[in-house]
């Protein structure tokens, strides 16, 4: 996972977390929706990068 920084990805990963509170607290379903699966699909790309560093490590 080469040209992944990790902090840069965990920062992101910390904003879309607040994007799904914020979501939650308004109560706007399609943005929940929407933040939530960026969130999946930014943490399996976390598993990922952290999988590979093991990996080269």
């Amino acid at each position: 996972m080469n040209g992944i920084d990790k902090k840069d990805l965990d920062e992101v990963i910390v904003k879309t977390y607040n994007e799904v509170k914020t979501a939650v607290s308004t109560h706007s379903e399609k943005s929940i929706h929407m933040y939530s699966e960026a969130l999946r699909s930014l943490l399996e790309l976390r598993r990922h990068v952290v999988q590979a560093e093991s990996a080269d490590g």
